[in-house]
């Protein structure tokens, strides 16, 4: 349990390091960032109107932390296979490694969440908004959580078994699955996402098994 909350400490501090913060040259970074928030929080928000309250954008935007949390955790163990003396020595490091990952990609699309209702209330004052039940919310949080966390897994695994070129071409192939799907049943994913999370989990357990057995044999 030390080692899991000492590996958080470490990652949370190279995490701000990989997005740009308290490192030369992290302006860069930092504008991509902006421009995501600006993009996904002003802009969509304000040209959608008051469709941006409707479940399935809004359980579609919960879903997208997937999308910055598993490259995230792609790149942080690309690191490892590069530099041996940053690969991670047990689970519990790996874990740590992946719950920063996931954390990062849910505090973003939170960001973008807010900054769209804002948006939206700021631009319809007297629209007398009605935002998603909290059911839908919660399963559609739960969902994004897990499937973050089973993707971050899954980089995770194939960049140490494979390598991390092998893992961005598999995330390629996920997202635009996700896309796919997304744009053919998006209505669905409210009523989906306690299915799919449960889904989600199943899927990241069997991932961190294969993680602690390539660390098992890595040592």
């Amino acid at each position: 349990m030390d080692s899991f909350f000492g590996s958080l400490r470490h990652e949370g501090k190279a995490l701000l390091l990989r997005v740009g913060i308290g490192r030369p040259g992290g302006s860069r970074t930092i504008l991509v960032h902006v421009v995501l928030l600006v993009v996904f929080g002003i802009f969509l928000p304000w040209m959608k109107g008051l469709e941006f309250t409707d479940p399935a954008i809004v359980s579609a935007y919960l879903c997208m932390s997937v999308v910055f949390a598993a490259p995230s955790a792609a790149e942080a163990f690309s690191n490892a296979k590069a530099h041996s003396n940053d690969a991670p020595q047990s689970l519990a490091e790996a874990s740590a490694r992946i719950a920063v990952a996931v954390f990062y990609g849910e505090v973003l699309v939170a960001t973008m969440l807010v900054a769209g209702m804002a948006t939206v209330v700021l631009t319809h004052p007297h629209a007398g908004l009605f935002p998603p039940d909290l059911t839908t919310l919660a399963g559609a949080g739960l969902l994004g959580i897990s499937a973050s966390f089973a993707l971050a897994a899954a980089a995770a695994w194939i960049t140490l078994r494979f390598s991390a070129n092998a893992a961005r071409s598999a995330l390629r192939v996920i997202f635009l699955a996700l896309l796919l799907m997304f744009y053919y049943w998006s209505r669905w994913l409210p009523d989906f996402a306690r299915t799919g999370a449960l889904l989600c989990v199943v899927l990241g357990i069997a991932m961190l098994l294969g993680l602690r057995s390539v660390l098992h044999r890595a040592t």
